[in-house]
């Protein structure tokens, strides 16, 4: 098979050279306009702008005056496959190639005019005549366009595509008069291999040289799917500036509105499409998406049938409709139609790719990983089953820790460091939030820790490229950022996924972003006042300004957030939201809400029937929240207002300016004038209360406190930070400097544990936790921390296993000695170490000593 793929790429290559050398010099004629008919390039100018019926007359006049000129004949096809006319397409582009049965654009355009007609054999009989024509190296003109079809023909006979790529869309680009055609193959190559940077350079060079023609508009948008949403939409809107009726660009909008919840946009965008084409295969497909989202499967269904009713094995049917029933978290559904999918088109790469993914994110790793290979060997340039080939021989590498309830993979280095700490906080949060929850989980639960952060985007998005993510659960699985590769709160980290799976598993995946989102970090601030999110600066303005998404419409504030920052209001608001719900209605009205989105109940009745009409839910929510954004900063302003009118108005009612008041002090601060400044930061504090983040003023007061040796001041300080932001890794690290000088063992226990919540990786709290244990006297806890603490090879490990083995000396003699011998090896001097090896022989008679420890006795002696 490989020797006749390889021939066969030979003779594309062969073939393609001897076209070209013909028809080097080949220009196209120019139109030949009359006062009668429409030039070629008038019509095709009408079928860009959407005028499609006054277009298809033209090019019916044109290939009628015209009939050897194919140009006509393909315009005509293309116009009847897009207002849905199938059949008349196929019979016009059939008898279009029996007059030129050597034309490759023809040949493949009356191939995908035979799959719409239903008409599977002879779309397989234009393949093979492809394959002939390609074969037997006919000599004849050629222009750029055709160069452009041969490569599309190679790509479809499995030719390689960066040979493709290479010898075909680029030497067509590089022409004189490069087409439109050789722009919109390359970047529709580079979509489908995953390869989105490479789409948007090939479209933007499109645009601009043909910045009439919507396709090239519609494929710069598309290559901004997986990326940055606004310049999706700025480009889409760019398109449909030149032709309103685009129906790509239509479907690609419907699509991003599916992802925002937002489904009645969706549909107009839909029926626009079947206004055009009441066939579309695609506007149907995500008919039937919203149907199934909705819980209404019998509609669904229909609009599926609706979908097939031309080409009745389209594959991409299936495939669109898995594929966003598992954006939508629904992994079991999706994969059952990539199955679907499977059997209408086996090598239908995209649906096996998806298929391997939901597997894997419903835990079936051994399918999953079998079909990204499967996928990987048919297609080596698709860059998601790449990727996931390649993070399949990382994950080799891992080890794997078990209890009843959970599995967790991780790196093996990092696995004794915090595995069984992780364990225990997913042991503590199963146990809450399922009583909580009325809930048992019928699933062990799967979490990955990844310590490559483009490891965990390809597991979690299928490619790297989408930083801003801790973790992302998926329902029986999650899969997070190691702590070695983020400074954020891990412990809170994992807790919020694990709140996912609780609550995911109560709505069976049935439920909107924003109320899954919003219970998980209201349920960490819960736990721990220093997780989750609080009101910031940035917050209280947003909601005072009236920035905020209504209740319904939450979910789209996670896809139209243009900044890091909107995507964390969009989290907050969640949360905020959520947390209105539960102190105003009650959590069994929650729990109630819950369980009917697992029975199929769409969300917004699901919150009039258990809280309150949509609209009054809004507008009480607006009143609480504004209510909770004046409480932060007292007395204080954020912004200073330069215009006349607000300076009037400050002038008569002055309030004081929490920047400028926090400036001063910092200036006092660089002047070292410790006394002034701790006053103003004092007054602020005090009035302003406390204020997280960049505009924290208690950081700056913990500063004077410790210029000043007001070493309470400065603890007192220092633990305001730490209780309400759980990331903040410089004040627990000085709080733990502090208690150690104290030799306040229970505050180095507290500050150590709080360290190690940030980077357990780190040597320096284990060191000093296990200082306090043995203080405490806490046998146990000396003898984990200990052994964790040996697995970070720290520079004194003699000292570490003696201080294990004294802990193992009165419960088991045998760990004691083998930890004793390990501190003489590291160590062949340490005589209290030596001391305790004699204690122990004494203790417990032990087998003839061997000849090196006859020797190490020696030595030490």
């Amino acid at each position: 098979m490989f020797r006749s793929l390889l021939s066969l790429s030979r003779t594309v290559l062969l073939y393609y050279s001897s076209v070209l050398l013909i028809g080097a010099n080949y220009a196209r004629a120019q139109d030949v306009e009359t006062d009668k008919r429409l030039s070629y390039r008038e019509t095709r100018s009408l079928f860009y702008t959407g005028q499609y019926q006054e277009a298809l007359q033209a090019a019916i006049a044109g290939r009628k005056d015209s009939p050897w000129d194919k140009d006509w004949w393909q315009l005509e096809g293309e116009i009847l496959t897009t207002l849905g006319r199938y059949e008349e397409a196929y019979n016009v582009l059939k008898e279009a190639v029996d007059r030129q049965p050597y034309d490759m654009r023809l040949r493949l355009s009356v191939h995908k005019a035979a799959l719409f007609a239903d008409d599977n054999e002879y779309a397989e009989q234009q393949l093979r005549e492809i394959s002939h024509i390609i074969s037997s190296r006919n000599r004849f003109r050629i222009d750029p366009d055709t160069i452009v079809a041969i490569g599309e023909a190679a790509l479809m006979m499995g030719i390689e595509p960066r040979l493709v790529l290479e010898n075909f869309f680029k030497r067509a680009q590089n022409e004189r008069n490069p087409p439109a055609s050789a722009f919109l193959a390359k970047g529709r190559l580079a979509l489908d291999k995953g390869d989105y940077n490479l789409a948007s350079r090939s479209f933007q060079e499109g645009v601009e040289i043909f910045p009439e023609n919507p396709d090239l508009w519609f494929g710069l948008a598309k290559s901004f799917i997986n990326g940055d949403r606004t310049q999706l939409a700025i480009n889409a809107d760019k398109a449909l500036s030149i032709n309103d009726r685009h129906a790509p660009t239509l479907l690609l909008l419907a699509d991003h509105l599916i992802d925002a919840e937002s489904y009645d946009e969706a549909e107009l965008n839909l029926d626009k499409i079947l206004q055009v084409n009441d066939r579309h295969p695609e506007a149907f497909a995500l008919k039937a998406v919203i149907a199934y989202i909705k819980e209404d499967k019998e509609q669904g269904d229909l609009y599926r049938d609706q979908a097939l009713s031309s080409w009745s094995r389209n594959p991409n049917v299936d495939y669109l409709i898995g594929k966003k029933l598992s954006q939508k978290y629904r992994f079991a559904e999706g994969s059952s139609f990539q199955r679907e999918a499977l059997l209408n088109d086996p090598q239908f790469s995209p649906a096996r790719i998806q298929l391997a993914q939901d597997l894997l994110r419903l835990d079936r790793d051994i399918e999953g990983w079998r079909l990204a290979s499967e996928a990987h060997d048919a297609d080596p340039y698709d860059i998601t089953a790449y990727n996931l080939v390649s993070l399949r021989d990382k994950m080799d590498q891992f080890v794997t820790l078990e209890t009843d309830r959970f599995r967790i993979k991780m790196a093996a280095n990092e696995a004794p460091i915090y595995g069984q700490r992780a364990l225990e906080l997913l042991q503590d949060a199963y146990e809450h939030l399922s009583q909580k929850y009325d809930i048992e989980l019928d699933h062990r639960v799967t979490v990955e820790i990844y310590p490559d952060p483009s490891d965990f985007q390809v597991r979690t998005f299928g490619m790297p490229g989408n930083p801003g993510f801790l973790g992302v659960c998926f329902g029986p699985v999650f899969t997070m950022n190691s702590p070695s590769s983020q400074r954020a709160n891990w412990e809170s980290v994992m807790y919020h996924e694990f709140c996912h799976v609780i609550t995911l598993s109560i709505t069976k995946n049935r439920m909107p972003r924003w109320l899954s989102e919003g219970i998980s970090v209201y349920e960490e601030r819960l736990h721990d006042s220093s997780w989750g999110q609080m009101m910031t600066v940035d917050y209280k303005e947003r909601i005072l300004e009236d920035r905020m998404q209504h209740i319904g419409e939450m979910s789209a504030a996670f896809m139209r957030a243009r900044s890091d920052e909107d995507i964390q209001f969009a989290y907050y608001q969640s949360a905020l939201v959520t947390r209105f719900l539960v102190e105003t209605y009650g959590m069994e009205a929650m729990k109630a809400t819950l369980k009917d989105l697992g029975d199929g109940v769409f969300m917004n009745e699901a919150l009039a029937r258990h809280f309150a009409p949509l609209k009054t839910l809004n507008q009480n929510f607006v009143t609480f929240a504004k209510a909770e954004a004046k409480q932060l900063g007292g007395k204080y302003v954020f912004k200073k207002d330069d215009g006349m009118l607000g300076q009037i108005l400050q002038s008569v009612n002055p309030k004081p300016n929490y920047f400028e008041e926090l400036e001063a002090a910092t200036k006092l601060i660089e002047e070292e004038s410790w006394e002034q400044a701790k006053e103003a930061l004092e007054t602020l504090s005090v009035q302003a209360g406390y204020i997280p983040g960049d505009a924290n003023a208690h950081i700056h007061l913990a500063k004077c406190y410790r210029e000043l040796g007001e070493t309470e001041l400065e603890k007192l300080a220092l633990t305001k930070i730490a209780e309400n932001e759980g990331s903040a890794l410089r004040p627990v690290v000085r709080l733990l400097e502090i208690a150690k000088n104290e030799e306040d063992w229970h505050a180095v226990q507290q500050w150590s544990n709080r360290w190690l919540a940030i980077n357990p990786m780190a040597p320096t709290p284990w060191q000093n936790l296990l200082d306090a244990e043995e203080v405490l006297e806490n046998g146990e806890e000396v003898i984990k921390v200990g052994e964790t603490l040996l697995a970070l090879e720290p520079p004194n490990l003699a000292s570490i296993h003696y201080r294990v083995a004294r802990q193992y000396e009165n419960s088991n003699v045998e760990e004691a000695r083998k930890h004793t011998l390990m501190a003489l090896e590291e160590a062949p001097r340490f005589r209290q170490a030596y001391q305790l090896l004699r204690d122990l022989q004494k203790e417990e008679p032990i087998p003839q000593p061997t000849q090196s420890l006859i020797d190490l006795e020696v030595f030490v002696q």
